[in-house]
């Protein structure tokens, strides 16, 4: 029990030295906006904006979900073309760390709300309940056509690579405009 104790403290000193640090970064503003998304929490989204860095490198949502291994594996032949599992190419972190959110999309309600960080731009806060709402529904659809939770699991957590790329490129611009 003391080691629990000990392991707790040290995971919460952790926890508050990377808050510090992520206050005092450049990408503070996107780690907050990531955070109004459904499922996604402050480790998550840090670990996502520190990852992708850049967001305007990223000039679609394939290429986001290729980027980290989210995007089906292909094995083609001449006239045949097939789709296989996600291809695990990239940061295997992150890529965990989505597929984690999406595990939970499965329990969210798409009608209420979550609180965001403050300062995040009232735009943000919109798009991100919009697009949660649109996460939620789509994955309890999948499960509900009876696509097996694995394979929910793996296109929701693609679509929210996508849903957060797109929301820390808004940011990232929002910024731009501001500064």
């Amino acid at each position: 029990i003391r080691a629990a104790e000990s392991a707790d403290e040290q995971y919460g000193a952790l926890l508050d030295e990377a808050h510090r640090l992520a206050g005092a970064s450049p990408l503070a503003g996107i780690v907050r906006a990531l955070q109004c998304l459904k499922c996604v929490q402050f480790v998550t989204a840090l670990t996502f904006a520190a990852e992708v860095g850049d967001f305007s490198r990223f000039r679609s949502g394939r290429s986001i979900t290729s980027y980290f291994g989210l995007a089906p594996s292909e094995s083609s032949s001449a006239a045949k073309k097939r789709m296989g599992a996600i291809s695990r190419c990239g940061c295997a972190l992150t890529r965990s760390l989505l597929v984690e959110c999406s595990w939970s999309a499965l329990r969210c309600s798409p009608a209420k709300g979550k609180a965001c960080p403050e300062p995040v731009d009232v735009r943000i806060r919109e798009r991100a309940r919009t697009l949660s709402a649109r996460l939620c529904s789509h994955r309890r659809s999948l499960v509900a056509r009876g696509m097996p939770a694995c394979k929910a699991n793996a296109a929701t957590a693609a679509e929210l690579a996508r849903f957060m790329l797109f929301l820390g490129s808004e940011q990232q611009s929002l910024a731009a405009e501001a500064s």
